[in-house]
């Protein structure tokens, strides 16, 4: 290499050698060097002069690079602009947007000048769609916070939500915000809710949901241009707008006239589409709170819409006054409605009601909250049993249409009602109907309601009770005669000659119906009725006094074996309220006096298992009060007559043909004849002072004709005998055992010491009382045959 040597003429720093002092910090002279050639001191003027020329330097750079950076947007700043030349920008000064800023920074033009393709393609997105209104005032509706300007003609523009120099620009902002240079940070869609605070305070305005996780979103919310959150699954505003290249109205996501929208979240709710409740079918011309037809809103906005909505659930129709759950049905099915569909009627199934005490939540229909929503503390609402959103619980295809009627497998229905399944769900002391004779689906299939629907198509609860529009109370379904009491004809609508149960009537003679028990001075549990069939403790008697029509056996919680068909009963079934037999529950319920009968030779199950009453029906299938008395069909009109009358004399009291009917030749009490059984003739006994039911001297007297009690007449065999109770000291039911009586027992009515007889035979009357049926120890001897074969 080629030395290079430094002199005086070629280093300024190197003096003449003659001053023998070399000054140059690089060589040594004469292999000499110099000690304080690198002191700092020496070196540090020339390292300031690097370092200022340096910043100089780099001040200049930055300052041709921020320029060459701003002028981009701020095409004003530089002269070199400003040319007579026609630019693509037109160059306008003053304050053209943005207060306190020349020229056109921010406009439309100039976001596009980037936009188009030149730095980055955007005309997709934001101008080729929808997208946020510009170049408009905000509404009133909105505000817009201090640090978000407007324009200065008071106007929305990209400037108000974009700004290279904004937090949402910055590092520390969230890398959507960097890179869409907001003006404040966009996390979650936080910019849109500070112009947006009413939609953002959705639960003060009726919104719909934010922030919330409540359900998953599907991939095609985003795929659509859904803005993800920082947790996928929430809602934000941006997961149904889209700011720029909005493909729907309103700057949604996508076109939702179909409800298209609506439905990727919503999929389950997609089954309304095309049914009834599709407003576009049935209700075109009507209109929302936004006075939007269905056509515009899509088929779910014409009932909900997601912001400021007329109530909960983001209801879009107008709302009346009562309970927010209840009242959203009713604005369409509410009878003070204008319009011409399902309208619910006077007598409906009750709404906003708890369940009574001790009754189980029910397992398959929701109970609600005021609010809406589900509570299994709630109450009774239309959600609980109809699901509105779909019309067929059991096929989700089958979407109906608007002239099909429905019935109790669809109607929008939460469970199909087929078999009442829906109606037992909440009502399972009802369970017993579908097992029973009072299901219609068996035993009168071709039967309509007022529907005119069969059992079939209104379910087997259906034949006899609808929840909307009933005929009157109870739900009734079924055309009421008007010729009985409101009670009676709930059960004479089928059991009357042309009805459904038209083998099964009461016939002439039956238990007396519409009476009170006041007037006979008796108590009970059972239900009493007024005229309008509400329960009442001083009601009358009715049929469903002693009958529950939903219950077939009243000891059993379910009947099983079923056979389907029209089965016989008797006094353990036939939809009593209690078991009659073997022993008389249902009718002790009343007759607690004459309940005494029970065990005694009198109780057929004792001393006549197999004897049969005029039905055929043996005491295990009567009762033992059935053995005597029938309730219905009775052929005789005294006392209700179970047994063929016995034979008297023509002149001797009907009464004592009751008590012949057993003790009689041929009957069940043959061994058991007295040898004479009657009072003599035309010996009027007055008892008006031994009437009273209560005491031990009670002495009945009876018309001999009519069988009624009267207080003037002859004694007859029940004057002296109360054939429901064994002895007239002992109130209480028998051993079970057939018992050999005598003169302090044997079903006599009275003591001996203190009875009817006293009144005409004075100290006598013992001796009279003691030996009636003897006809060797009675005084008086009566002529003639004792037991006449003569009938009545």
């Amino acid at each position: 290499m080629k030395e290079i040597r430094l002199d005086k003429d070629t280093h300024p720093l190197i003096p003449s050698q003659e001053g023998k002092t070399d000054n140059c910090p690089l060589h040594p002279v004469n292999g000499y060097r110099n000690p304080n050639m690198y002191s700092p001191l020496k070196l540090l003027p020339y390292i300031l002069v690097i370092i200022i020329l340096a910043v100089s330097a780099s001040v200049s750079a930055i300052e041709i690079s921020a320029k060459r950076d701003c002028v981009v947007c701020h095409i004003m700043w530089l002269d070199d602009f400003r040319t007579d030349r026609e630019p693509l920008v037109k160059f306008q000064p003053g304050n053209v947007l943005m207060k306190d800023t020349q020229g056109v920074v921010s406009s439309e033009a100039i976001c596009y000048s980037c936009h188009d393709g030149y730095v980055r393609e955007s005309r997709n997105v934001v101008w080729n769609y929808n997208r946020h209104p510009v170049f408009v005032k905000p509404s009133k509706n909105i505000t817009i916070p201090s640090n978000l300007p407007l324009s200065i003609k008071g106007e929305i523009y990209c400037g108000t939500c974009h700004s290279a120099h904004g937090k949402g620009a910055a590092p520390h902002g969230d890398p959507t915000g960097r890179t869409a240079v907001y003006r404040d940070i966009n996390i979650d869609s936080s910019l849109c809710e500070k112009c947006h605070r009413n939609e953002a305070s959705f639960k003060f305005s009726n919104g719909h949901p934010l922030h919330t996780t409540a359900l998953k979103l599907p991939d095609k919310l985003f795929e659509l241009g859904g803005t993800k959150a920082t947790n996928k699954n929430m809602v934000i505003c941006q997961s149904c707008h889209k700011i720029h290249g909005a493909k729907g109205e309103k700057i949604l996501i996508t076109v939702n006239n179909n409800s298209g929208l609506c439905v990727i979240c919503h999929e389950k709710k997609k089954t309304l589409l095309d049914t009834k409740h599709d407003l576009r079918t049935t209700l075109p011309k009507e209109k929302n709170i936004k006075q939007e037809a269905p056509s515009e809103s899509g088929p779910c906005g014409a009932c909900h819409t997601p912001h400021n909505a007329a109530g909960r659930r983001l209801w879009a129709r107008p709302l009346t006054k009562g309970d927010p759950a209840s009242v959203l049905c009713l604005t369409c099915h509410g009878d003070d409605t204008p319009y011409r569909i399902k309208r619910i009627g006077k007598y409906s199934h009750p709404v906003d009601i708890k369940l009574p005490p001790g009754v189980k939540p029910p397992d398959r229909v929701p109970l609600f909250s005021e609010n809406g929503t589900k509570n299994a503390k709630g109450k009774v609402r239309c959600f609980t049993c109809h699901n509105v959103h779909r019309w067929d619980p059991d096929n989700p295809n089958n979407r109906g249409g608007k002239d099909v009627e429905g019935d109790s497998s669809n109607s929008f229905l939460r469970i199909s009602n087929d078999f009442s399944t829906l109606c037992l769900n909440c009502h399972t002391d009802k369970k017993q109907l579908i097992s029973s004779d009072h299901n219609l689906t068996v035993t009168a299939p071709e039967e309509k309601n007022i529907q005119d629907f069969t059992p079939v198509a209104s379910g087997p609860c259906g034949a006899c009770h609808i929840p909307h529009n009933a005929v009157s109370k109870h739900l009734w379904a079924k055309k009421l005669s008007g010729d009985k009491d409101f009670t009676t004809q709930l059960c004479t609508v089928c059991h009357n000659r042309n009805g459904a149960a038209k083998a099964k009537l009461i016939g002439q003679n039956y238990h007396p119906v519409g009476v009170t028990l006041e007037k006979f001075k008796i108590s009970t549990t059972l239900p009493l009725y007024d005229s309008e069939g509400n329960q009442t403790d001083n009601g009358k008697i009715a049929c469903l006094t002693c009958h529950e029509p939903h219950t077939w056996d009243p000891n059993k919680a379910i009947i099983t074996n079923y056979p389907f068909k029209n089965i016989e009963g008797d006094a353990r079934n036939s939809f009593l309220r209690k078991s009659n037999s073997p022993t008389s529950d249902l009718c002790e319920t009343c007759h607690k006096d004459k309940a005494y009968v029970d065990g005694t030779d009198h109780d057929l199950n004792v001393t006549a298992p197999e004897a049969v009453n005029l039905l055929g029906q043996t005491v295990k299938e009567s009762g033992v009060c059935g053995a005597c008395h029938l309730v219905h069909n009775s052929p005789n009109k005294i006392k209700l007559w179970a047994r063929p009358y016995g034979k008297v004399r023509f002149d001797e009291d009907i009464i004592n043909s009751l008590c012949k009917s057993c003790h009689s030749r041929g009957n069940p009490a043959e061994n058991k004849i007295p040898l004479i059984a009657t009072h003599p003739e035309e010996k009027l006994i007055n008892n008006v002072m031994r009437s009273n039911r209560q005491s031990i001297d009670f002495s009945p007297i009876f018309d001999k004709k009519t069988g009624k009690e009267v207080n003037v007449g002859n004694i007859s065999c029940p004057s002296c005998h109360n054939a429901h109770q064994w002895s007239p000291l002992v109130k209480a039911k028998g051993t079970g055992k057939n018992l050999e009586g005598n003169a302090t027992n044997s079903f006599l009515r009275n003591v001996s010491y203190n009875n009817i007889c006293i009144d005409c035979h004075g100290l006598d009357a013992l001796f009279r009382y003691k030996y009636f049926h003897d006809p060797e120890e009675r005084v008086e001897r009566v002529k003639g045959p004792v037991m006449p074969e003569t009938t009545r």
